[in-house]
């Protein structure tokens, strides 16, 4: 359930030199920030990261910890299960690690605050590379950026990152063991890193090591999926034309909207890219969604878009998306279904 956190003390110089010490290592900053990775040579503390703080005497001083790996006390892809007895042993090995570089680093000295948290979650399949294809041509939510990276659907914004992605080529680009990189192999993950904890505890009414529960864990990973990756199932054309034309309740006008609105994403890529179209108010867009650039407002032909797409195809069991055509398959379950189905 949790990939990667964070914990973070703001102090005094005095601090960050028995951290130098403790570490035997010379804090040395560029731009005011110093980055040491993989600090006391053991799996699970995969960097400490010391920041200036601006216009203040103060340091921000970060751990980044792999649960797993801390408590298994090797590398490992496996994600920490939040069980109360696992909960417990990561606090007392969590303390172990501080108080090993300076007895007054302990949690209950100092006042560490859970600065980040990666939820995820993640299941093998033959179809992950597949999956990464036709899920980084969804769409990309407000406020959101979308990085452009191969085998993955990556969007960030201030507070927060999503990534759905291929574990097993993440690997293998890594200097990681080659076991771990055989295990990887067709691992597709799902994950949420959240860089503003306090808004998570505020609203499931937890303290920081509260937000350690598989409930919440799976709450916001559904919520945040949802977000980044429409709903429905993914067909290729001809499929999902024979199941829109087999629906039951839906008047032919509609049917054949819904047709012609797979057929304009199919033809521009993506999403991302359909509503780029609706905004240049190209030829290809279908005749109710144009108009962007004579005088219609942009922003409720968008919502009109979507609004369409939500009602009419993924609350139908069908994605936006469609499979290649050239497919050898001509149905891909949502990974919704894998992840969040017990």
């Amino acid at each position: 359930m949790i990939d990667t956190f964070e914990i973070t003390l703001i102090a005094g110089h005095t601090v960050v030199d028995l951290m130098g010490e403790g570490l035997a290592k010379e804090i040395r900053f560029k731009d005011n920030f110093c980055k040491l990775t993989n600090p006391l040579r053991q799996p699970g503390v995969r960097a400490i990261n010391i920041t200036r703080q601006k216009n203040s005497n103060k340091y921000s001083i970060s751990v980044e910890i792999n649960p797993t790996e801390l408590i298994e006390e090797a590398a490992s892809i496996e994600l920490f299960q939040c069980s109360k007895e696992n909960v417990e042993a990561l606090k007392q090995a969590l303390n172990k690690v501080l108080i090993s570089i300076h007895a007054n680093f302990s949690l209950k000295q100092r006042s560490w605050q859970l600065s980040r948290v990666d939820y995820a979650l993640q299941f093998y399949t033959p179809h992950v590379e597949l999956y990464t294809v036709l899920e980084s041509k969804g769409s990309i939510p407000y406020r959101f950026e979308g990085l452009q990276k191969p085998g993955s659907t990556y969007n960030k914004c201030k507070s927060s990152r999503f990534n759905a992605y291929n574990k097993g080529d993440q690997l293998s680009k890594t200097n990681c063991p080659e076991s771990l990189k055989k295990m990887a192999k067709n691992l597709y993950r799902c994950e949420y890193q959240c860089f503003n904890p306090k808004y998570l505890s505020k609203k499931y009414n937890v303290d920081q090591f509260g937000l350690f529960r598989e409930d919440i864990a799976i709450s916001v990973l559904e919520s945040q999926h949802g977000r980044h990756i429409k709903g429905g199932d993914y067909y290729t054309y001809d499929e999902a034309a024979k199941r829109i034309n087999e629906m039951k309740g839906k008047q032919q006008q509609t049917k054949e909207q819904m047709i012609e609105v797979l057929k304009f994403i199919k033809a521009v890529g993506s999403l991302s890219n359909s509503l780029q179209a609706i905004q240049n108010d190209t030829e290809i867009v279908p005749e109710r969604f144009r108009g962007a650039q004579s005088g219609s407002n942009y922003d409720r032909l968008k919502d009109t878009f979507n609004e369409f797409i939500r009602e009419h195809l993924c609350k139908e069991g069908i994605n936006p998306v469609l499979l290649p055509s050239d497919s050898d398959i001509n149905l891909l379950q949502n990974t919704s279904s894998r992840l969040f189905t017990a």
